[in-house]
């Protein structure tokens, strides 16, 4: 069974003047991406360990946005699905659809880098595809990179890329955690990394205290943790889920000129219904978790921090702590620092989430000035609204 990919929205007058409003603006931003490509300076190289559902996909697209970011590499990782053939192939679609083939995907942990894997819901959320249903097309010839492993290219990239890589993990820890094996000397070569994972004060996703990343190996992310990188930077539960997308705000992604924002807007038709009946979120919409890790580096002051020394619980499955941080908070402003060797992280606490939508709206609509839409490739609605309000699925 395939998705029949026909919409009947059609455009009000305020929609087409938002469409004409946002391409004045768009001429500006190619300007910016193009003067950051060709000049080069300034741009940080970035490495993302991910395992492509749907909010992954949403960040990949934004760092291909990102003129301060110059993306080498996509790591594949378990996580939302158990399926790396699948994974792979989401990470290629999505690089081909943001004009970006020259990225290379490397295949990384397959399993959890101690215990077994355990199937903690990513399909509830992702659909079995990771990608809601949707399809998308992998470019002929496209395939992954064999040269290295996932964790191999991580470790040799730190050790001879110039400047060093900003390493992004959006996934479990477990590529980061073998990249460490290989290179113990990893936290020093490459100490800035940012990630989206775990909960301090906010409930968990697949435990009362638990987030799935972190859940899903908490063994890696106790490794990554505690390996003494010095710049670590955690976009928690706590700042993802007050960073809520509503389905007014995801239709005015979905009215971006060209073939990005359409795409969004189907791949998280799947996602929303998945957070109002699995979740019991009954007011619609999705939390923005993957994409609050490239928010912390590229908007940090849209952000506070919190640095704490951490720990992660190690507990076997399925005891509800697996997963959980032990972030130390004690102490007041006066306190003395962690002693020396005790492992901390920065952890984002409070977010501002209008700014963060602004600015997510702002990254995407870079690609309406792409020509990607006129090679005839096709990605339209999966969903159409009924009289009622609601969402109904066009199947053939």
């Amino acid at each position: 069974m395939t998705n029949n990919i026909s919409s009947t929205r059609r455009s009000s007058p305020s929609s087409t003047r938002s469409t004409r409003s946002a391409l004045r603006a768009i001429g500006a931003c190619a300007t910016l991406v193009a003067g950051a490509s060709a000049a080069g300076g300034g741009r940080r190289p970035v490495i993302i360990s991910t395992d492509p559902g749907i909010d992954d996909s949403i960040a990949l697209l934004v760092a291909g946005a990102s003129p301060e970011l110059d993306l080498r590499a996509v790591c594949v990782d378990f996580g939302s699905l158990h399926n790396m053939t699948r994974l792979a192939h989401n990470a290629m679609a999505v690089l081909h659809l943001a004009d970006r083939d020259d990225v290379p995907v490397y295949l990384g942990a397959g399993d959890p880098v101690a215990m077994p894997f355990h199937d903690l819901g990513g399909p509830n959320f992702h659909g079995q595809d990771g990608l809601g249903g949707v399809e998308l097309e992998v470019p002929a010839g496209r395939t992954v990179n064999t040269t290295l492993t996932a964790p191999e290219l991580i470790a040799e990239a730190c050790r001879t890329w110039d400047p060093k890589p900003l390493l992004v993990s959006l996934s479990p820890l477990a590529n980061i955690a073998l990249a460490l094996a290989l290179e113990p000397e990893l936290p020093t070569l490459c100490p800035d990394l940012y990630l989206m994972g775990g909960t301090v004060l906010e409930p968990g996703n697949v435990s009362p205290l638990a987030e799935a990343n972190i859940a899903n190996d908490a063994e890696a992310a106790r490794r990554v943790f505690a390996a003494g990188f010095k710049n670590i930077n955690v976009a928690p539960l706590d700042i993802t889920m007050h960073t809520w997308l509503s389905n007014d705000f995801l239709e005015s992604i979905d009215r971006l000129p060209g073939r990005v924002g359409p795409f969004v807007w189907n791949i998280t038709r799947f996602y929303t219904n998945a957070y109002r009946v699995v979740g019991g979120f009954a007011d619609g919409g999705m939390p923005l978790h993957d994409p609050s890790a490239l928010f912390l580096y590229l908007r940090p002051e849209l952000f506070e921090f919190q640095t704490w020394p951490i720990d992660v619980d190690t507990s076997p499955y399925p005891n509800p702590t697996r997963g959980m941080y032990i972030a130390d908070r004690r102490g007041g402003p006066l306190s003395p620092p962690p002693a020396p060797g005790v492992p901390t992280a920065k952890f984002a606490m409070k977010v501002n989430s209008t700014a963060v939508q602004a600015f997510l709206k702002e990254r995407l609509s870079l690609y309406s000035a792409q020509k990607i839409q006129a090679e005839g490739r096709r990605v339209s609605h999966i969903y159409t609204r009924t009289d009622v309000g609601e969402y109904d699925i066009l199947m053939s």
